[in-house]
């Protein structure tokens, strides 16, 4: 006789599941830049533009069905009169999605007589995991996968004439929901048939192969017209997403497969797959987190890769073990980089394949206990599993609370507080017909309304079509699109002028900063070098052909370097010297620091006699000098470390300059000196 939990008991468990998802978007208001990627095509369907990012361009740019359509839903049950609304009323959605995951989970235990502990593990970390509960709340598609993948583990798992039905449907529902989902369905289909036990499935393998066949059909009956109405509206069924991310890399072969599939533990220990991701937050290998937290996540990961060889672990055990072993191998090689998104599936599948071991390892000590009804085996059994489950769920706890706070002060600082107003930025001085560049493509291309050029390219087949030209490089790609604004990241700013000089000072002016590293700075949490990474912004505006600037590069008699001075990053540049710096259109004050390296002035024998330090505004064909200074540091200890300059700047329509001049005082010898970065207002 099967134990089913009451009605009031399951309607909490959904309640408490999807509320603690809510909860969690409350305090985080966290939306993934990926969201708005999608949701500017939703948008424009439910508007009555198409489903399609640019008007009138109809290009595949997003992955998921559902994740475009439902947001396009909401929008319409807003009368596409608030964006915010449509996104609460998306996140909701989702939250009741995650409770029907729970529930399903539940009466999968409840069919399969599992010990309630096992249920309590399993649903408690489907409710507690960071990247489950963060991807269910931030835009992502995410809690509709989860959804339908416990129902196929569900369908598979629960005999009946109408098992095939509900695989069917449950198979649709993951295509719908993320359309690479067909690796999914057949390695957990896989893994039933090979390790398949008919009290569990009730069928054999042949009768297996039937089932599958007769799913097969109905999952083609509920997803073709998708692919018919995506080949007829775009010219192919693909998603331009895909085909942008393509040709990134080494070329994929089998044999590189293989060899995946053989190294994928030893990877996971090393932490070059994506195997440890299964249960650390996103983004983690960034830094900021506890090296004990990834040591423990790569442990159990790689435990769960390999039940599935274990020939006395129950079916279902060994099944999604295998099926989590196969979803990474393909994590690990085929997507450029394992991105956080893709690893909830595989969460879910450790979660169940975990579960069903602690279920096997509860009923082998009831078993004991009717044959020795005095052992105490039994109890220190339960007990030691209480302790396990108890560790689990505290470190989930810790885990997503410390997420929590992450997100949060993303939310804050990095995306509403930087990259939305990038995007609104270029909204209010860009111009119909603009175009920009830039790598992060939500929030600047849905708040900007401009014609994306992203690297990759999910946005734009004028970038793939660049990227098959010129190749990979961003200066290259830049003079091939032409576009009026490029947005950059310090280090992107770096790769770009390494590969073309004078491209960001002669063909662009910046335009303006976006920084919010001091306030970051400040902040202590966990994982706080993720946010570091988009803390700061430089948007270039493309010069109109009479007014570039003519190209000039840095000048040195030895090698221009970084070095740290006094604890700060500076650029060593002997005398006589000259580094040109770009005025963005927007500065109207400067800050910059200068001086010598301490050997300068330090060693007795060879002394630094000084240098003039200048700094000059070239606007046209005049120059300005703005601020001079001779620092005599071997006689004057005032004149080490790093000095600094403020100076004014005339602001105006027209590019400019600065040039920073080290020039020496008498002799050249020993004149290393250094300039640090520009700050300006």
């Amino acid at each position: 006789m099967k134990t089913q939990t009451p009605y009031r008991s399951r309607a909490l468990i959904f309640l408490l599941v999807a509320g603690i998802a809510a909860a969690f978007a409350l305090y985080t208001h966290h939306v993934w830049e990926d969201y708005y990627i999608t949701y500017r095509s939703s948008k424009n369907l439910a508007t009555g533009h198409g489903l399609v990012f640019n008007w009138g361009d109809r290009l595949h740019t997003f992955t998921s069905p559902l994740g475009v359509l439902l947001p396009a839903v909401a929008s319409l049950l807003t009368f596409n009169s608030s964006d915010a609304a449509a996104l609460w009323i998306f996140r909701l959605m989702s939250c009741f999605a995650l409770g029907g995951a729970a529930l399903l989970i539940l009466r999968l235990t409840e069919s399969l007589r599992y010990a309630r502990l096992t249920a309590i593990l399993m649903i408690g970390w489907l409710a507690l995991d960071s990247k489950l509960v963060d991807f269910a709340i931030n835009g992502m598609e995410t809690a509709f996968l989860i959804l339908f993948l416990t129902y196929t583990l569900w369908a598979h798992l629960t005999p009946g004439p109408k098992a095939w039905r509900h695989l069917g449907i449950a198979w649709a529902g993951l295509m719908w929901s993320r359309p690479d989902s067909f690796i999914y369905i057949g390695l957990i289909g896989a893994g039933i048939w090979l390790f398949n036990d008919p009290a569990r499935t009730g069928a054999n393998r042949r009768q297996l192969l039937v089932t599958f066949v007769r799913a097969g059909l109905v999952t083609t009956a509920l997803y073709l017209p998708w692919l018919l109405f995506c080949w007829g509206y775009y010219g192919t069924p693909i998603p331009h997403t895909i085909t942008a991310k393509s040709g990134i890399g080494d070329p994929r072969t089998l044999v590189g497969l293989f060899k995946t599939v053989a190294n994928l533990p030893f990877s996971a220990w090393t932490g070059t797959g994506s195997m440890e991701a299964t249960f650390l937050p996103a983004y983690y290998m960034i830094g900021g987190w506890p090296a004990y937290l990834v040591q423990a996540a790569r442990g159990l990961a790689i435990f769960c890769s390999l039940l599935w060889v274990v020939p006395f672990l129950r079916m279902e055990t060994r099944a999604t073990s295998l099926a989590f072993f196969g979803a990474h191998a393909y994590l690990s090689y085929y997507p450029y980089f394992p991105f956080p998104w893709y690893i909830p599936s595989t969460t879910l599948l450790a979660i169940y394949c975990l579960g069903s071991l602690l279920a096997q390892g509860l009923a082998v000590a009831e078993d004991w206990k009717k044959l020795h009804a005095t052992s105490l085996r039994p109890n220190q059994v339960l007990s030691f599993a209480l302790v396990v489950v108890g560790i689990i769920l505290a470190a989930n706890i810790w885990t997503t609370w410390q997420s929590a706070r992450l997100f949060a002060a993303q939310q804050r600082y990095v995306e509403d507080g930087n990259r939305r107003k990038i995007g609104e930025w270029l909204h209010a001085n860009g111009q119909p017909g603009d175009a920009v560049f830039m790598e992060p493509l939500g929030y600047i291309g849905f708040f900007s309304g401009l014609k994306t050029y992203d690297f990759p390219g999910m946005s734009s087949r004028e970038m793939v079509a660049a990227r098959k030209k010129v190749g990979v490089s961003w200066a290259k790609l830049i003079v091939e699109l032409r576009p009026q604004w490029v947005v950059l990241r310090p280090s992107e700013v770096q790769r770009v002028s390494q590969e073309d000089y004078d491209l960001l000072t002669s063909d662009y002016q910046p335009a303006k900063e976006f920084s919010v590293a001091e306030q970051l700075d400040s902040l202590d949490i966990h994982g706080l070098p993720y946010l570091q990474f988009d803390a700061k912004f430089t948007v270039f505006k493309r010069l109109p052909p009479n007014s570039r600037l003519a190209p000039v590069s840095d000048t040195s008699p030895f090698p221009i370097n970084q070095v740290q001075i006094d604890n700060k990053s500076v650029t060593l540049a002997h005398a006589p010297s000259t580094l040109v710096r770009a005025v963005p259109l927007s500065a109207q004050k400067a800050t910059v620091q200068f001086g010598f390296v301490p050997t300068a002035y330090t060693e007795a024998d060879h002394q630094t006699d000084g240098a003039i330090f200048s700094v000059e505004l070239m606007v046209g064909n005049r120059i300005t000098v703005l601020a001079t200074r001779t620092l005599t540091p071997a006689t004057n200890p005032a004149d080490r470390g790093l000095q600094s300059f403020t100076f004014e700047l005339p602001g105006g329509p027209d590019p400019a300059r600065l040039f920073l001049k080290a020039d020496p005082k008498g002799t050249m010898e020993r004149d290393w000196t250094c300039w640090g970065e520009v700050v300006f207002q």
